[in-house]
C-alpha cells in the first residue's frame, strides 16, 4: 500500500527521482568505461605465474579460467589434455561411453582412425572428438526425421499422453 503521511509520498518521489537519476549516471559511466577500454595504451590484465613471464589473460583464457574455478568449486573433477593426446581403447571407450568390444569394432568398421603401437591400438583425442561431433549430428538428424514423419494430431487422442 502507498503511504498516507503527505511528507512520506514525498520522500517515496525523491527516493524515485535519485533512481532514476543514477541510472543515467550509470549509464553515462558505462559509455565513459569502453571509451577507456577501447584506446590503446589501456592496460591488459596479467597471467603471473611464478619463474615465468607475464602472458596477457586474453577474455577466451579468462572464460576457461572461470568454468575451471567453478567446476572445482563445486566439487568438480576437471582433466585437461591436448588435443593430440593418444588414448588407450580403454580410455577412448570410457570417453565415449562405450565398452571397449564395442568400441574395437568401430575401431575395426573404420569409423574412427587409430594407429598400432605394437599389438595395441591407439586412438587420437582429436580424431575421437570429432567422431562423437558425427555421431551427435546423426542422432539429431535421426531425431529430426523422426519428429518430420509424426503426426501432431495423433497423439491428441492417445489415452497415455492425456493428463
Amino acid at each position: 500500500m502507498p503511504p498516507v503521511e503527505p511528507d512520506a509520498r514525498r520522500k517515496t518521489r525523491d527516493v524515485s527521482e535519485a533512481l532514476s537519476q543514477s541510472r543515467s549516471v550509470c549509464q553515462s559511466a558505462d559509455q565513459d568505461f569502453e571509451e577507456i577500454v577501447s584506446q590503446r595504451d589501456f592496460p591488459v590484465p596479467m597471467l603471473k605465474l611464478p619463474g615465468e613471464g607475464d602472458r596477457p589473460l586474453t577474455p577466451e583464457l579468462a572464460q576457461i579460467l572461470l568454468r575451471v574455478a567453478e567446476l572445482l568449486s563445486n566439487g568438480k573433477a576437471v582433466y585437461m589434455v591436448a588435443c593430440d593426446t593418444q588414448l588407450t581403447t580403454q580410455e577412448a571407450a570410457d570417453l565415449l561411453g562405450v565398452s571397449r568390444p564395442t568400441l574395437v569394432r568401430l575401431l575395426e568398421q573404420g569409423d574412427i582412425p587409430f594407429t598400432t603401437v605394437g599389438r595395441h591400438r591407439r586412438v587420437m583425442l582429436d580424431d575421437l572428438q570429432k567422431y562423437a561431433v558425427q555421431r551427435h549430428r546423426g542422432h539429431i538428424a535421426m531425431f529430426d526425421g523422426l519428429a518430420a514423419e509424426e503426426d501432431p494430431s495423433a497423439t491428441l487422442d492417445n489415452p497415455l499422453i492425456r493428463g
